[in-house]
């Protein structure tokens, strides 16, 4: 490899890194808050949010790389403009064509690098999203269980909780309804206060109520304490991503098969898109250089600028375009691939317009 193209290699790195990190950090931003809620609120340790946080950031780098690329290859080469050092490389006889040669391959190896993060290390992610939630749910409750909101999935049990306090997180003011088959009214326990102990709600001053088929009250008792397991609400889940945007290309195709066309749409839309927003990194790469290289007044605030309107507009058209196969208005290949098509046209344009001019 030529000096010069290690040294544009070298130049590019920082950069790139910043933009893949800012867009990663925008992304982010929505579960950090919600992540900060759960250490505050729920008692959440620091540690299991930061795992939980890992998990998440290999889908979100597969749809930041090319973002983060972008901006990043945009700034480098504003910069060799602003030195003059794009215009030291013309004046050694370095063509356009070669100028972009390190940044084409570059592109191609985080293109690779995308597919690899999508097959392989994503689907392993998310399992290990999921076994870690449940896990959390199963050792504290509180995560899962929210105030003033009824819970109808605890087994036999159907549970509301008005409000949770302390630092040790009891629940006051609890109702249970405890369902039963053979009979048509279900047994009514009210609660006064509950801790949680080995998966399991322990009701402190309880009161339960008992009626008959026709709903009149038969019953009634008071415990000092009862306990209401909790373990079949947080029992360890199969690990499987049912997901389909957590599956890699092989595993779609292979849950496609005996499905009817309708049933492979969505399919068909995420394999496209999983292929699509790859290959969009060589062409944003290549298009960061042609947008930057020349203009001499554009700082970095206009260039970041630039590239948000190009990234907006790029993930615009394939939600569109994504939305549209979806719905079987358009197949899939032309719902996702057309944006990749509009960059692939822009970027030839404006590569014929640089090159007539360095």
């Amino acid at each position: 490899m030529k000096i010069i193209d290690r040294y544009i290699l070298n130049e590019i790195k920082i950069p790139v890194i910043f933009g893949i990190s800012l867009f990663t950090f925008i992304f982010l931003i929505d579960i950090i808050v919600a992540m900060m809620e759960n250490i505050i609120v729920k008692g959440i340790s620091i540690l299991d949010v930061l795992r939980i946080l890992s998990f998440y950031l290999p889908p979100i780098l597969a749809q930041t790389i090319p973002m983060g690329m972008f901006l990043g290859i945009m700034l480098t080469f504003s910069k060799f403009t602003r030195t003059s050092e794009a215009t030291a490389m013309s004046a050694i006889g370095l063509s356009l064509k070669k100028i972009v040669k390190p940044i084409f391959i570059a592109s191609v190896g985080v293109t690779i690098f995308i597919f690899f993060l999508q097959e392989s290390i994503i689907p392993r992610s998310v399992a290990k999203l999921q076994y870690l939630t449940t896990k959390i749910a199963y050792e504290n409750p509180v995560f899962q269980l929210k105030e003033r909101t009824f819970i109808d999935e605890v087994d036999e049990y159907n549970l509301y909780i008005d409000r949770i306090e302390g630092k040790d997180k009891q629940a006051k003011g609890v109702l249970i309804f405890q369902k039963a088959e053979d009979k048509a009214f279900p047994t009514i326990i009210v609660g006064e206060q509950a801790y949680w102990k080995d998966s399991a709600m322990v009701l402190k001053n309880s009161t339960f109520y008992n009626f008959n088929d026709k709903g009149k009250e038969t019953l009634r008792g008071k415990f000092d304490e009862k306990k209401v397991p909790l373990a079949a609400y947080f029992s360890e889940m199969e690990i499987k991503v049912d997901n389909i945007e957590a599956m890699g290309v092989f595993s779609l195709l292979k849950e496609m098969r005996g499905k009817n066309s309708e049933e492979k749409i969505p399919y068909s839309v995420e394999i496209n898109k999983k292929l699509a927003v790859p290959f969009s990194t060589i062409m944003l790469s290549l298009l960061g250089v042609f947008l930057a290289i020349g203009h001499h007044r554009s700082g970095k605030g206009a260039n970041f600028a630039l590239s948000l309107i190009v990234i907006f507009s790029y993930i615009t058209c394939l939600n569109i375009g994504m939305v549209m196969a979806g719905k079987g208005i358009i197949p899939a290949f032309v719902g996702v691939w057309t944006p990749n098509l509009i960059l692939f046209l822009v970027t030839f344009l404006m590569y014929k317009k640089k090159a007539e001019v360095i």
